[in-house]
């Protein structure tokens, strides 16, 4: 189930990656250079820089218009928010970093509610009390809420990944 779940994020994060803009311009030296992030691109080229619109973008009218020479200024604020999915930057980075606190905290706290459980169990099998098999149960149970959660969290993190790429966030805003 894993193994489906890493192979499904890393394909649709490789076909969505298909379908950003393109970024030209040429340096100093004379090297054309090519990006698909525009934040990549050094201040003094962003005047020089020829955009080359995705291919789902070319699947409409601009199918076979080459890519215009002027390059519009830097994007506005409110432009930004919306290339990235309609979120800036303080939005990714904390909803990325929650999640992942999330899932370390629950990681964190599982080996020592496992040692409980062992615990819990050997009482059990010493002392056949009823509330030892209560508590038993009960430290099981938590521990099945907290790797489902895990589970739930880590799809949810897959998930936004996905959606991240799709937006063309850049990655040092995922970490």
């Amino acid at each position: 189930m894993k193994i489906c779940l890493v192979l499904l994020v890393a394909v649709l994060g490789v076909s969505i990656s298909a379908y950003a803009d393109t970024y030209q311009w040429v340096d100093d030296k004379g090297v054309v250079n090519f990006t698909d992030n525009p934040e990549s691109i050094p201040k003094k080229y962003l005047k020089k820089v020829k955009v080359s619109p995705s291919a789902a973008a070319d699947q409409g009218s601009r199918a076979s218009t080459p890519a215009s020479s002027e390059s519009a200024p830097p994007p506005d604020q409110a432009t930004r928010n919306q290339r990235y999915g309609g979120h800036d930057e303080s939005w990714w980075r904390s909803r990325y970093a929650n999640l992942r606190g999330e899932i370390k905290s629950l990681q964190d706290n599982l080996p020592a509610k496992r040692e409980e459980l062992e615990v819990l169990r050997r009482q059990q099998t010493i002392y056949t009390y009823p509330r030892n098999r209560i508590a038993y149960q009960n430290k099981l149970a938590e521990i099945q809420q907290d790797e489902a959660k895990i589970s739930e969290l880590t799809a949810q993190l897959a998930n936004l990944d996905v959606e991240a790429a799709a937006a063309a966030v850049p990655f040092d805003w995922r970490r």
